[in-house]
C-alpha cells in the first residue's frame, strides 16, 4: 500500500513529498535493510555512540525483529518509520 502525502509548514511550492508504504518484513530486500540501517544510525547516533550500534551493517531492527513496518520516503531517503511487532501475552 503506499499513500502521498506532503509537510504543509511549506509554501506549497516547497513542499516535501512523503510517500509512505506499508510491507512486510519479508517483503524488504537487502538494499532496503541497508537503506533503513543507515537512517536508523544517523537517527540514533546523535544520542550516543551506543545507540546507533544495534544499526551496523545492513541490520535494520535493534531487538526483535518488525513484523510489518510503515516507511516514509522523501526526496533524500528514508524520513519516517514505524515497526509493528506482534506480542502474545498469557493470562492466568
Amino acid at each position: 500500500m503506499d499513500i502521498v502525502a506532503s509537510r504543509t509548514a511549506e509554501a506549497p511550492s516547497a513542499r516535501t513529498q512523503v510517500h509512505w508504504s506499508v510491507r512486510w518484513e519479508n517483503e524488504l530486500r537487502l538494499t532496503e535493510h541497508a537503506e533503513l540501517a543507515e537512517f536508523f544510525r544517523k537517527s540514533y547516533g546523535p544520542t550516543g555512540a551506543f545507540n546507533a550500534q544495534p544499526f551496523e551493517g545492513n541490520r535494520s531492527w535493534a531487538g526483535a525483529r518488525p513484523e510489518v513496518r510503515v516507511i516514509g520516503r522523501d526526496a533524500h531517503g528514508v524520513a519516517a518509520h514505524v515497526g509493528l511487532l506482534r506480542r502474545f501475552i498469557k493470562i492466568g
